[in-house]
């Protein structure tokens, strides 16, 4: 049915629904692969940390606020503004180290599913859409949040943008 399916997977309730309903699709696939993606904010694993956030880049580091809308906002320990072309890439350690793909991993490996489990930093929705882009993955699972009302407002929905602005199919799984 699927020749290469992404699920994207952060140990929410919803992603965890999303697993379970994605086991079912490749027990039912033969020739299907499957990739575990987390995407996380952190720039590098084991870096310290800025404690401080100035009031002014939380646009750009709060999960969910769109720089389409915002601009870009962050601020250097030099107080110049970044470049928005500069993106976040892999995280340094391997995938495995992970507690939440080790999570999934453990999960998949009891119903015997085999996979790839990945790692990457950045803005969730942007960067699920351009893994699966990479990969070529024509299905992308994610789970649905849950938000609504204000806070869906506020935040925004990383599901409802991986729905926007993936090339390749989406299934969001409630």
């Amino acid at each position: 049915m699927y020749k290469h399916i992404l699920l994207a997977y952060d140990e929410t309730d919803g992603s965890k629904k999303a697993l379970d309903h994605v086991q079912k699709l490749i027990k039912d696939s033969i020739n299907t692969h499957l990739t575990v993606l987390h995407v996380s904010d952190e720039k590098v694993a084991n870096e310290s940390r800025d404690n401080y956030t100035p009031t002014h880049a939380i646009a750009d580091t709060s999960p969910g606020f769109d720089n389409n809308y915002m601009g870009n906002l962050s601020v250097s320990p030099d107080n110049k503004i970044h470049s928005s072309g500069v993106e976040r890439q892999e995280i340094k350690t391997p995938a495995s180290t992970h507690s939440f793909l080790q999570n999934a991993k453990e999960k998949l490996s009891t119903y015997g599913v085999e996979a790839d489990y990945i790692h990457l930093s950045g803005s969730e929705a942007k960067r699920i859409c351009e893994y699966a882009k990479e990969i070529q993955a024509d299905l992308v699972v994610v789970g649905n949040s849950g938000k609504s009302g204000m806070k869906k407002w506020v935040l925004g929905s990383v599901s409802e943008k991986v729905t926007q602005n993936c090339e390749s199919s989406v299934l969001v799984v409630k």
